[in-house]
């Protein structure tokens, strides 16, 4: 039996604050993803959204590659060469921009670095991903303050650590395109040997607010840590190092005027394991699945790239905004984690997966 993925309407959130929460906060414990309703958002921003982005991706790959993709921020472009390092195969294609493009604050040099913008699409291109990097922020503004407070947590803490007005604000928003499916992968996909889209991984950030078009079927999550038949095995020649064998996973198909949210890495560690960093992928298509190109914008939320996060219970080392970005800080891809890369088998595996809902307490820097 798939997971039972819910929606909940953040509408009238003032007046609505503890209801909204306790239904935020069983949807985090349990499952990890949700749907959001009543985010306010027009479906004409979507679509303008993702216009501008199929704009840049249709582009040569001689100009896309003069905004090449920084391990550091997560920002630029990210091709089909570089990907399949990632992924083993050629089916993702990236790119992605802060609230300075490409540019933004240098973490290693302490200090601001400017703006990097695509010139060839002009500022009209640069507006339209600022004001829907701003709408779907204050989206994960009030789901990361409806946490707080159902965590008894002060929600102010929010409004600083996630400062979209900040030099260090991190938070990225991306598009994600899925070339249509070839006549070879067709038949691969019916023989059942064409591999996932994008295989099984969990967010590093915090929060990630993701907009899927209607009819791009193909997201799937894993079963949680309480289901038998869900192992992690240590991949080598992956990014991601524990990747979820599972027998069954559970369909999240995009549904009208709905966006998904799901946990991030971050959150789980500020919560000592509460909140659950599901695993999920992008399924191959089946037969009789639309075969034509598949578009998604993920809105990556991490905090400040200075400020510190850890759980009242110390389970996990304090990490900053930087760190859960980083392949360079403590995230559970970086060079800096343990060697045993031990965090992840805490968080997700039954043998430390049991805590208590005890309130959250932020370390702040």
């Amino acid at each position: 039996m798939g997971r039972k993925v819910v929606t909940v309407d953040i509408s009238s959130f003032e007046d609505r604050k503890q209801e909204i929460a306790s239904q935020l906060l069983d949807a985090s414990k349990d499952v990890g993803f949700f749907y959001i309703a009543g985010h306010g958002i027009p479906q004409e921003d979507f679509a303008k959204a993702l216009k501008a982005g199929q704009a840049f991706l249709a582009l040569p790959d001689d100009v896309k590659a003069q905004w090449p993709f920084n391990p550091d921020s997560y920002l630029g472009h990210r091709g089909p060469d570089e990907l399949e390092t990632v992924t083993g195969n050629r089916l993702w294609e990236w790119w992605s921009v802060g609230r300075y493009g490409t540019g933004g604050y240098d973490f290693k040099n302490q200090k601001f670095a400017g703006e990097e913008w695509p010139e060839v699409l002009g500022k009209e291109w640069a507006q339209t991903a600022l004001d829907f990097q701003e709408k779907v922020h204050r989206v994960a503004v009030t789901i990361l303050k409806a946490l707080f407070i159902a965590l008894g947590r002060d929600e102010a803490i929010i409004d600083n650590a996630f400062d979209i007005t900040s030099e260090e604000n991190p938070s990225f928003v991306a598009w994600n395109y899925y070339p249509p499916v070839t006549e070879e992968q067709e038949a691969a996909a019916k023989s059942g040997k064409l591999p996932p889209r994008l295989h099984a991984h969990a967010d590093m950030d915090v929060l990630t607010i993701l907009y899927q078009r209607e009819g791009d079927i193909g997201l799937e999550i894993a079963p949680g840590n309480e289901i038998e038949d869900l192992s992690l095995i240590e991949d080598v020649g992956n990014i991601w190092n524990h990747v979820p064998v599972a027998r069954e996973w559970t369909p999240l198909d995009p549904k009208p005027g709905l966006l998904t949210v799901n946990i991030g890495d971050g959150l789980t560690r500020w919560t000592d394991g509460l909140l659950k960093s599901t695993y999920h992928r992008v399924r191959a298509p089946k037969e009789g699945d639309p075969k034509g190109a598949r578009y998604s914008i993920p809105y990556f939320v991490n905090p400040k790239l200075n400020y510190v996060i850890q759980g009242p219970e110390k389970r996990f080392t304090p990490v900053t905004g930087f760190d859960l970005l980083s392949k360079t800080g403590n995230a559970y891809v970086a060079r800096k984690n343990d060697p045993e890369k031990t965090w992840q088998k805490k968080a997700y595996t039954e043998e430390g997966a049991s805590l208590a809902a005890s309130p959250v307490t932020a370390v702040e820097a």
